[in-house]
Parts: C-alpha cells; sequence; structure tokens
C-alpha cells in the first residue's frame, strides 16, 4: 500500500511539473519569437542546443548554413550576415556551426531540424583540416554534442533504425571520455532503439529532457539580453554591433559581380604585412611563423583513411532519409601558406578529389573552389573563407536556393 502512495505521490508530482515547465515553455516561446531577427546569424552554443530557437528562422526563404568556425563574422563586408541584411532581406542564411564541429555533429543536428527547413536545402562548408588521420577528436565532439539536438535526431521518424545505430555506434566511441553525455545515448539507444528501458527511467528521463528544453529556451533568451554571459564566451562585438538597414533588400537585385570586386579592394587592403595573403590581423597573431619548426607543421594536412568521410556519408544518408537536398562547398587552404609549411600538393589534390567522388556517387551538389588555393583573398588567413570566398558562396548559395 505504501508502495502504491509513493507512486501516486511521484505521479501527481511529475504532472504538476510537466504543467508549470509547460506554462514556462510558452512563455519562453513568445520571448524566442521576439528574438527571431537577431538569431538567424547568431554563433551562440545556446542557440545550437535549442532546437525551438530555429522554429521562427527556418522558413521557406532560408537555407540552414553548417560549418565550423568561418561562420562567425569576422572583418570581410562579404559575409552573408552583412550581404542578405543581418536578417531584413527577403532571403537568409540560417547559420549553425563553431570550432570543432564537423560531419558526424552536424548529421545529428540536421536530424533535429529537417522537419523545420521548409525550403528543403542545405549547405554544408567542408574543411580540409576535419579529414585527418584521427577524423574529429573525442574532446572536439564532446564539445559540441547538444543533448537536445540528439533529442531530436533520435526522434525523427524519418530516420532509419539502421543509420540511427550507426551514429549512436558512432557517438558512444567518441564520447568514452564523457561518460555522463555517453549515458545519455546509451538510454536514447535503449528508448527508441531497442526498447528494453524501464517505464520509470522512462518517466525520469522524460521529465529531465522536459527540464532541459525550458533550459535551453532560457539560455537563448538569457544571452540574447546579454551576450557577454554565453558559454565559452561567444561573445562577437562586431555582429552585436551591426545594424539593420531600414529598407528591405531584395537578394535579386544584389550585384554580386561588384560585391567581388569591392571584396578584390577590401582584400587588398587587409593584406599588407606578408607575402601570403593573410590578413594583416590574423599574421600578426602568428607568432610561431619565426619558429623554423613551422616549415614542416602542415605535412600530414589529411588522411585518405579519414573516419571523417564516414561520418560525412553518414550526414549524407540523414539528408537522404529525410528529403533534404544539400549542397557541399570543398574549401581550400591558403595554397602559400601550405606550401611553405610542407604540406603535399599530392596529399592535398587526393583529398579533394575524395570529396569529388563522394559529392558524385551521392548525387548531391559540389561548390569545388579546390582550384583557388592560389586565388589572392579567398581566404582571410589560412583556412577560413575571406572577402572573395564569402563573395562567391553568396551567391553560389542564392542560386542553389532558387534552383527547382
Amino acid at each position: 500500500m505504501d508502495n502504491v502512495k509513493k507512486g501516486m505521490a511521484f505521479l501527481l508530482a511529475a504532472v504538476l511539473a510537466l504543467g508549470c515547465i509547460w506554462v514556462s515553455s510558452k512563455a519562453l516561446d513568445a520571448r524566442i519569437f521576439r528574438l527571431k531577427d537577431n538569431l538567424i546569424y547568431n554563433t551562440g552554443l545556446e542557440k545550437y542546443n535549442c532546437p525551438d530557437a530555429f522554429d521562427d528562422i527556418l522558413n521557406e526563404s532560408s537555407v540552414l548554413l553548417l560549418g565550423s568556425s568561418e561562420l562567425s563574422l569576422g572583418e570581410e563586408n562579404t559575409h552573408p550576415q552583412i550581404v542578405f541584411n543581418n536578417g531584413n532581406g527577403d532571403f537568409q542564411t540560417v547559420v549553425m556551426g563553431a570550432p570543432n564541429n564537423q560531419s558526424l555533429s552536424h548529421a545529428i543536428h540536421l536530424g533535429a531540424l529537417a522537419g523545420k527547413c521548409e525550403s528543403n536545402k542545405v549547405v554544408l562548408i567542408l574543411s580540409p583540416q576535419w579529414f585527418t588521420a584521427e577524423g574529429v577528436s573525442s574532446g572536439a565532439f564532446s564539445s559540441r554534442f547538444y543533448p537536445q539536438m540528439f533529442d531530436g535526431f533520435m526522434k525523427n521518424k524519418k530516420i532509419s533504425d539502421r543509420t540511427k545505430k550507426k551514429i549512436v555506434k558512432r557517438c558512444k566511441t567518441l564520447l568514452e571520455k564523457d561518460p555522463k553525455q555517453k549515458k545519455r545515448v546509451e538510454l536514447y539507444e535503449k528508448i527508441y532503439l531497442t526498447g528494453d528501458i524501464d517505464p520509470l527511467d522512462y518517466l525520469y528521463l522524460n521529465l529531465t529532457e522536459q527540464f532541459l528544453n525550458l533550459q535551453s529556451k532560457y539560455n537563448v533568451v538569457k544571452t540574447q539580453r546579454n551576450p557577454k554571459l554565453s558559454r565559452e564566451s561567444w561573445y562577437n562585438p562586431r555582429a552585436l554591433a551591426l545594424p539593420t538597414a531600414a529598407e528591405r533588400v531584395k537578394t535579386s537585385e544584389i550585384d554580386f559581380q561588384a560585391l567581388l570586386e569591392s571584396a578584390e579592394e577590401e582584400g587588398k587592403q587587409s593584406c599588407t604585412n606578408n607575402p601570403f595573403y593573410i590578413s594583416d590581423t590574423f599574421f600578426s597573431k602568428m607568432s610561431k611563423v619565426r619558429d623554423a619548426g613551422i616549415r614542416t607543421s602542415n605535412r600530414n594536412l589529411t588522411s585518405s583513411d579519414s573516419p571523417e568521410y564516414g561520418d560525412l556519408e553518414l550526414f549524407l544518408q540523414v539528408c537522404r532519409e529525410t528529403g533534404i537536398e544539400v549542397m557541399l562547398v570543398s574549401v581550400p587552404v591558403n595554397g602559400y601558406w601550405y606550401d611553405y609549411t610542407g604540406s603535399s600538393k599530392t596529399d592535398r589534390e587526393a583529398y579533394y578529389q575524395n570529396i569529388r567522388n563522394i559529392a558524385e556517387q551521392n548525387g548531391v551538389r559540389l561548390v569545388d573552389y579546390s582550384d583557388r588555393e592560389y586565388e589572392p583573398y579567398f581566404l582571410r588567413d589560412i583556412m577560413h573563407l575571406g572577402w572573395k570566398g564569402w563573395a562567391y558562396l553568396d551567391e553560389q548559395i542564392y542560386q542553389f536556393y532558387q534552383a527547382d
């Protein structure tokens, strides 16, 4: 009898807790809706762990843009946040990506967000630096493992159990040194794949997820009010100070050729203190350039056996199963710098060819910039898209969006 009473008390408490969470969640939804224009180009980790933050920004006039550190607004005025008027235009690229995001984490993110992508189009910017012999490191993956996104991925009924099992297996391997997150993955595996979870554990996990969902929404609102509170101090003063023009931009009227010409001039003014076409700001920070050891630092840039290729295949499998059309972007390295630091041109070309092969075998669109390793001002440093790189890609993304 006592056990029955305890069970009833627990259920009553659970119902009351869920009621409070529901009311609070709806209030936060309203606040997030009012912030939606600010969230389009926000690169804060709070946004990335809150699938609901994407509800009102992934509309039929937008494309989800996945990548890593290049997505944060830099010094170039050709970044999509500026070109597409910081949210006040008839087309937008909704960004998701930070340092350490790679193919596997984006496969999970896409699985969670696919149902919100009304245009059914996604762009993934690939970095050669991902495709090392080790692939994504355990620490890097753990730092970009967002529980709410993984929950959404596992709930997506369009994704086959076979694909989920592959991704779960890979996650458990990479989370060996993060037992808390690994346990979470194993619980989801029991709920959605094996079905052997205890009912009370299921109820507890459901309550926990409801609370985490509420917390993720609160964190989005909190860091929009005070960006300096963002995790990892993900604070970009230039992005925050960027004004939005009063007049709504029509993307069809953007002169992309003029944008490219202005990018050339901007790049020239920004690269004056080195022969590598690296921005002065970045080059000044590269004190290690004076170390003789730098001349051999990039000898093993990529590997033909990298686990990252398998992770990319998993990402493309998620695209197929969710009906998402994807455009891959192959970004080159800075040829001048990588030659200087010992990187093999043969190995680099092998990597670029591997990406071409994967795109062809999967029947997906590829924007291949591998022939621009030596184009001045294409990159802003040794690996990130710069003035001309963004100018080219802005137009390519818009053309991809318009294509049937």
